[in-house]
Order: structure tokens, then C-alpha cells, then sequence
């Protein structure tokens, strides 16, 4: 069997592994292929929400079915077998050895979304080198150079969404605005700088995966690449600077961006951060936070709140975004919920008032 690129690998029929996870925010990068790719997922494992569908669990998704094993997923014929959890470990649950060993002595191509090489494994190493699989160990770090502040020489207008804790919608947020700015016709690259956002646009890094003094420069990388015959690029946000695991990651995006505009990303209703539990700070001194951190070059300012309003209702959804309008002065979107227009008519003006305050310094 020949090895396939990446971009082979995200274009084709794919199980999702998500056992004894699968959920909204419990297995985000499965919940993200499945709003994104879902016309390529088959299936997705998780045993104890076998006989569901994704639709059941999601509440989007329509009837794609769940089942138990790999085995049971077969017959729908995937070429792909896509680990949709990341962990907070670097190593491999033991429940989850004997379905991948499945997936690779099947001929399934394999896609690693955790920090844990499988092709470390001896019989899941042997299993593919039997079976001629690909295997794309996501969180492998690339040879990139340190971050030297070559954005800043782009004509492309950059934008990053940061926020304030992980797994919160910064993703989302910023593959609504890619979607939405392509459509209305903005030519927009993506800068993926996680798994979902590379398997969703087949291109980018997990930057998580770089070494610290790289990181910056990693997502330098991915922005110059994006920004290719595109007029904005979109960065895709990790962690938070308040986040006490995930801050290192967000400064190096910050940094390696050098975004001329920031999308704050909150879930409505949020009061501490996941994992470590940790109260999060008023979003005004959150937001002036990023934006004071921005880079002397470039000083970016926070051009909208997105939230993501999961669970609200439309009354209740209208009156928290109202209170927090006013609690931070800006403009606060879901853009799931109303979708990414009013988003990208925000960052236009906020891009025409940003060069007309400059041209009037500049007199």
C-alpha cells in the first residue's frame, strides 16, 4: 500500500475513535470533523454510546451512526481511522491498544491526535509495517526556524482568535470568519495551529507539539503560508494567557502571528477554567491583557467578543450578550448561532477605522 500525504489522508471515508468519550466538549476534535468534514465520517467508536447516532449526542451530525468496535464499522468501508480525543498525557490509554491494533490490521490509515507516538507501540509498529498503513502522527514536531518577524513584511491582514481558556470555541470561531470572509468574497487563508483545525483545512501544525523556543516561530510558519494569495489570514487560537497550563502556547501565538486585529473568544456563562479549575478574570482585563501583549511592531486591538452560547436560549443568549456589550464596550457575536456575517463586517470596519486612525497620526 502506498503512503499517502495529508492531504490524501483528510480528504477520505473516516471512523472517528472517540471510546468512552465521544461528546461536545469531552472529544472536540471529533465534535469538530463532524460539523466540518461530517460528509466524510462513516461512524464513530465509542462503546458507550453504541446504537446512538451523532445527531443523538451533538445535536447536530444527522444519523451517522455510533458503534462499539471497530470491527462494526467496517462494513460502512472507511479508509481512515481519526483518534478524535486529545489527552492531557503523553501516554496511551490502555482501553484504546486493541482497537487501533484493529484499525491498523485492518488496513486502516491511522491519524494520532494525542501526544503519544503509536508507531512506539511494537505490535501497532508492526501492524503497520504489515499492512502498508500511513500513519500521520499529528503532535510530531517539524523543523521550523526560530519566529523572526517575517508577518510583518505580509500584505495580508492577519487576525487571531485568543480567549479566555481552552477548548472554549477559538477554532470555531476562526473557521466561522474563514468561511464566512471566503464566501463574501475576501480571499482568506486559515493558519491551523492544532489537530482539528489541520484536519479540517489539510494544512498548519500543532504548535503544542513544538518546542518552546520554536513555537513562535512555528506559527510564523503557518501564517506566511496561509497568507499565499489570500488578503486576511485567519490564526486559529490555543490555550489562554490566563490559563496556567496553556499560557506559553497563547503567547507564542500571539507573537508568531503578529495579528493586526484580535477575536476574543469566551463561553458564555464560563466562571472557571477547564482541567485546573482556576477562576477566570473579568474579560475586560482579559482583553486588555492580549492586547497589551501584542508586540510594540504591531499593537492589535480586540475587534469583537465571540462567544460560544451552547445551551442558551435565544432570550437568554440576547440578554447575556447585551450585558456583556456593555461590560466590554464591543461588539459580542456566536457565530455559530447567527453565523459568521456580522463577524466579518465587523473586522472590515474595524480594519477601514484602524487605517483611517493611522493616516490621521500620520499627518
Amino acid at each position: 500500500m502506498d503512503q499517502l500525504n495529508h492531504a490524501e489522508l483528510v480528504d477520505k471515508k473516516f471512523v472517528l475513535f472517540a471510546e468512552g468519550c465521544f461528546g461536545l466538549f469531552t472529544s472536540k476534535i471529533a465534535a469538530s470533523l463532524i460539523r466540518y468534514r461530517g460528509d466524510r465520517c462513516v461512524a464513530v467508536i465509542d462503546s458507550r454510546k453504541a446504537g446512538l447516532t451523532v445527531q443523538d449526542v451533538l445535536g447536530y451530525g444527522g444519523a451517522i451512526p455510533i458503534v462499539g468496535r471497530v470491527e462494526h464499522a467496517l462494513p460502512l468501508r472507511p479508509e481512515v481511522m481519526v483518534i478524535g480525543k486529545g489527552l492531557h498525557s503523553a501516554e496511551l490509554p490502555s482501553g484504546w491498544r486493541p482497537h487501533i491494533l484493529a484499525a491498523a490490521r485492518n488496513g486502516l490509515h491511522l491519524i494520532n491526535s494525542i501526544h503519544y507516538r503509536l508507531t512506539d507501540d511494537p505490535d501497532i509498529a508492526r501492524a503497520v509495517r504489515e499492512k502498508g498503513v500511513t500513519v500521520w502522527e499529528t503532535k510530531d514536531s517539524p523543523a521550523v526556524p526560530l519566529n523572526r518577524a517575517r508577518v510583518l513584511d505580509l500584505d495580508a491582514w492577519v487576525i487571531h482568535t485568543c480567549g479566555s481558556d481552552s477548548n472554549i470555541g477559538k477554532k470555531t470561531a476562526a473557521l466561522q470568519l474563514w468561511n464566512e470572509a471566503n464566501r463574501s468574497g475576501i480571499r482568506t487563508g486559515f493558519a491551523a495551529t492544532g489537530q482539528s483545525g489541520m484536519l479540517i483545512s489539510g494544512h498548519g501544525l500543532a504548535v503544542d507539539g513544538v518546542p518552546g523556543d520554536f513555537m513562535a516561530g512555528a506559527v510564523e510558519h503557518v501564517v506566511m503560508e496561509a497568507a499565499v494569495g489570500n488578503e486576511w489570514v485567519v490564526v486559529e487560537g490555543q490555550g489562554s494567557l490566563n490559563h496556567i497550563g496553556f499560557s506559553g502556547v497563547a503567547l507564542a501565538i500571539l507573537h508568531g502571528a503578529l495579528p493586526h486585529a484580535l477575536v476574543f473568544c469566551h463561553r458564555l456563562g464560563a466562571e472557571r477554567t477547564k482541567v485546573w479549575e482556576t477562576p477566570i478574570i473579568p474579560l475586560p482585563e482579559l482583553i486588555r491583557m492580549n492586547e497589551e501583549l501584542t508586540v510594540f511592531e504591531r499593537p492589535a486591538k480586540v475587534a469583537a467578543v465571540s462567544v460560544n452560547s451552547i445551551g442558551f436560549t435565544e432570550e437568554d443568549y440576547r440578554r447575556e450578550a447585551e450585558k456583556l456589550e456593555a461590560d466590554t464596550g464591543l461588539p459580542v457575536v456566536d457565530p455559530v448561532r447567527e453565523g459568521g456575517g456580522r463577524l466579518v463586517d465587523i473586522l472590515r470596519a474595524h480594519r477601514r477605522e484602524t487605517a483611517e486612525r493611522q493616516l490621521v497620526r500620520g499627518r
